[in-house]
């Protein structure tokens, strides 16, 4: 300190003076050599792994209710857990300063499955410390551990055994009437943003979607799914998949499996698709009778997809992910994965809204082409149906009418002979009949007609 700056000397205090006027002037001091601290400029953080907040929230997902954990993860916590040990081999190891957990990932990844939202919330409430980058980080970590060829296999495999294959039968037939059926196969769009490559590619009438083919079976778990662009259609996703070859090889073997199918697909020995023309007002046929059943059992792969869509939101027209093609085809893959482990373990799936619904089905209605025109199917093909629709009509359960529609006339009646008690009543009962001017008799016994008529129980106890 220059000779300018110091106190003046009749100020000026030792340290073993007086205490108060010590600390004065250590006070004046710190005034005095205190600098005021240059604004730092707000650089962009290059990782919020390496913004760690000062106050961090410490409350951990896993000690709310069941309830509430399944709402907000879609998973029980078991399932979790289990999801947590089993991706951890396949989870890449991270090379940002601050290393984020497992655990972590796996949530912030299924909130945003079950939301479509990239923030990432706890309990119903958004968390504050969870940015936008670590959320869809951890989406793409996941999804890709995932998508790994083992645990895609675990949970998501076609029957290749013949047992496996006579379970998935009898379960159609116990509950459609339908025999050798061994899935049902549909498609749907999952709509994306607008790709940098492969515009024309992946770009239905409308909207540019992913197109998800999916085969399940009774209890609509998911036996296939295989994504791809929007712009193809439904014969041309199968005629390209491995499923389609298992299918012609059984058949040829002399067992029969086949797929269930809507009008999108072609007539063939191992896909069954409903018959032309046969609409609600057409009268009761064979052709009738299988197309009634047939709409039932492929009924079973549309709630899949709903319920699919339901449970996971990310799937649905509103969520706009900002992600590339190949992403949104291995999420695809990725709720299928766990969809069928919550549908093993009983976990529910959450109910769409009315307006969700109404969007999702004018969505697909408007990305699907027209069916294509029933065009001459193979002669094999027509065989196989014909067999089958006849065995159903042969095995059809016909219902008795206990309550039919329309009412019987008055002579389609049976006359019933009146009881022998009252045969000696024939003559009054007569002169009541033969003359309308006679004023009717009101009784106020409900059993006779006031006279000695026994009761209509006759073994009524007796009194001693």
């Amino acid at each position: 300190m220059e000779m300018s700056d110091k106190p003046p000397e009749d100020s000026y205090i030792s340290v073993v003076d007086d205490e108060p006027v010590f600390f004065e002037l250590l006070k004046w001091d710190a005034t005095q050599s205190q600098k005021q601290p240059e604004p730092r400029s707000l650089e962009k953080a290059k990782s919020p792994e390496k913004m760690v907040p000062t106050q961090r929230d410490e409350s951990d997902p896993f000690d709310l209710s069941d309830t509430a954990f399944v709402d907000a993860y879609r998973l029980s916590k078991d399932l979790a857990r289990n999801l947590c040990e089993e991706l951890k081999p396949v989870m890449p190891e991270s090379t940002k300063s601050i290393e984020f957990s497992v655990e972590s990932k796996v949530l912030a990844a299924l909130s945003f499955y079950a939301t479509g939202k990239y923030q990432k919330s706890i309990g119903g409430k958004t968390d504050p410390n969870i940015t936008q980058y670590f959320v869809s980080t951890a989406v793409i970590q996941v999804t890709e551990a995932i998508n790994n060829p083992a645990i895609v296999k675990k949970y998501i495999h076609f029957p290749h055994l013949r047992n496996e294959r006579e379970v998935i039968k009898n379960g159609f037939y116990m509950k459609y009437g339908i025999p050798n059926v061994v899935g049902c196969i549909d498609c749907m769009h999952v709509p994306l943003a607008r790709p940098g490559d492969d515009q024309k590619k992946h770009f239905n009438k409308s909207y540019h979607s992913k197109k998800a083919q999916i085969i399940c079976d009774s209890q609509m778990n998911i036996l296939s799914v295989d994504p791809q662009p929007g712009s193809l259609s439904h014969q041309a996703i199968f005629h390209k998949h491995a499923v389609r070859n298992d299918l012609e090889s059984l058949n040829y073997s002399r067992e029969l499996c086949w797929l269930i199918g809507g009008p999108h697909y072609t007539l063939n020995s191992y896909l069954m698709t409903p018959v032309a023309k046969i609409t609600k007002k057409t009268p009761m046929s064979p052709e009738k009778h299988y197309t009634n059943l047939h709409a039932q059992a492929h009924s079973v792969v549309k709630e899949t997809m709903r319920q699919l869509k339901s449970r996971w939101k990310c799937l649905q027209a509103t969520c706009n992910k900002q992600l590339d093609p190949p992403t949104v085809g291995m999420m695809i893959v990725a709720c299928c994965v766990l969809h069928n482990a919550c549908c093993a373990r009983g976990v529910p799936a959450p109910a769409m809204s009315g307006a969700e619904e109404r969007l999702e089905a004018m969505k697909q209605r408007v990305a699907n082409a027209p069916p294509p025109r029933a065009a001459a199917a193979a002669p094999d093909a027509a065989r196989a149906r014909a067999a089958l629709v006849d065995r159903l009509w042969s095995e059809r359960r016909v219902a008795p009418e206990s309550n039919p529609k329309k009412r019987m006339s008055k002579k389609d009646k049976p006359v019933e002979p009146p009881p022998q008690h009252l045969h000696s009543m024939q003559p009054q009962l007569q002169s009541l009949h033969e003359d309308p001017k006679r004023p009717r008799i009101l009784m106020n016994n409900p059993y006779g007609l006031g006279v000695a008529v026994p009761p209509p129980w006759p073994h009524y106890p007796q009194h001693h």
